[in-house]
């Protein structure tokens, strides 16, 4: 089973799962456990290969499906029926395909640096990544990707927090799931066809330059979703601007 960690306040209090994007971990939302826990059961879960679920092998035929069962598993583990749930990057398109597949499960939806959409920059970026995964070494993968979505000075630091918890990804597993890259394309260009009938919040940095337009786009034509777009603020927002984060966040699910 996934990694996990809770902060339980209640029985009676609903519960918030967090989904992490790829080459991060679960240490990617510590600036909203302290504001979030006085008001929800919360649930942050490790994706296998990543944070303490970097022990888990990845198998051949490791499929985006098989990472939203792991997913589940972990909430029936806890007796978790119903959640709300918050995803950044990779996290966002997980969790609409939970959505699909188990929406008994899903509550309200809270997307950070959510991805609804490639445009031809970022469709240039993944060919470039795939046709050089054999032949840089990973750190530098990790560190050209970084630099080239969170770019401002003032994306510094999750610029670096995201680098510290992509080495501690194994190279084996890293592989592998880059190998998903061409399933997490096609899930991405099938979202926009996606009924997701959930009240879903997308908050998004002004300066995410690759995402944030392409989210405009798909809310105005999906009437229960709303957007937040975050002065000062790039691809990881939770960290860039906490404070506005989870006020967004509280305002929405309360």
């Amino acid at each position: 089973m996934l990694s996990y960690k809770t902060f339980h306040l209640s029985k009676n209090a609903k519960w918030l799962t967090f989904i992490h994007g790829a080459g991060g971990s679960s240490t990617i939302w510590y600036k909203q456990i302290k504001e979030l826990k006085p008001y929800f059961n919360l649930l942050l879960i490790d994706l296998r290969g990543h944070g303490m679920s970097n022990q888990l092998p990845i198998g051949d035929n490791y499929t985006l499906d098989d990472v939203t069962n792991e997913l589940v598993d972990v909430c029936n583990h806890l007796n978790i029926s119903k959640s709300h749930f918050m995803g950044v990057s990779l996290g966002s398109v997980l969790i609409a395909k939970l959505t699909q597949s188990r929406p008994q499960l899903v509550d309200k939806v809270v997307l950070s640096g959510a991805i609804t959409r490639f445009n031809l920059k970022t469709r240039f970026l993944l060919r470039l990544l795939l046709f050089t995964k054999n032949i840089l070494p990973n750190m530098v993968l990790y560190a050209t990707f970084a630099w080239i979505v969170m770019p401002k000075k003032n994306h510094r630091f999750s610029r670096k927090l995201f680098v510290r918890e992509a080495k501690k990804i194994k190279h084996r597993a890293f592989r592998k799931w880059l190998r998903l890259l061409p399933e997490i394309k096609a899930t991405i260009d099938n979202i926009s066809n996606l009924k997701i009938d959930r009240p879903v919040l997308f908050i998004s940095g002004q300066e995410d330059y690759l995402f944030v337009n392409q989210i405009e786009e798909y809310v105005k034509s999906h009437s229960n979703c709303i957007l937040k777009r975050i002065k000062h603020s790039g691809h990881i927002v939770n960290i860039d601007q906490p404070h506005l984060f989870n006020k967004h966040t509280l305002q929405f699910l309360r």
